[in-house]
């Protein structure tokens, strides 16, 4: 490969952009598929809208954007606390 010539350079440019923007969309949609089936378990709410498969589809196609959405969404201030966990009543009496 001769890196004299713009063309060669450009070329080398474009490739590297598009290999670091599919790395970078696989990575954000890998980290919200993990995340998004941990957060019924540890945080006991339920995802809004939709389910695990579809938010890491969105975070594959909309990168940064649709992982910060789903960041809004469920890890925000933007989202209601999570109500408490009713007690469990004493149904033994004496």
């Amino acid at each position: 490969m001769n890196f004299n010539q713009p063309e060669n350079v450009v070329m080398l440019a474009t490739y590297s952009y598009w290999l670091a923007l599919v790395v970078v969309h696989v990575a954000l949609a890998v980290a919200v598929f993990r995340d998004a089936e941990g957060f019924e378990q540890g945080h006991r709410r339920r995802l809004w809208l939709l389910n695990s498969g579809f938010w890491a589809l969105a975070a594959l196609v909309g990168g940064i954007v649709a992982a910060g959405i789903y960041w809004a969404i469920h890890h925000s201030a933007l989202r209601p606390p999570a109500e408490p966990e009713p007690a469990p009543e004493n149904m033994e009496k004496k």
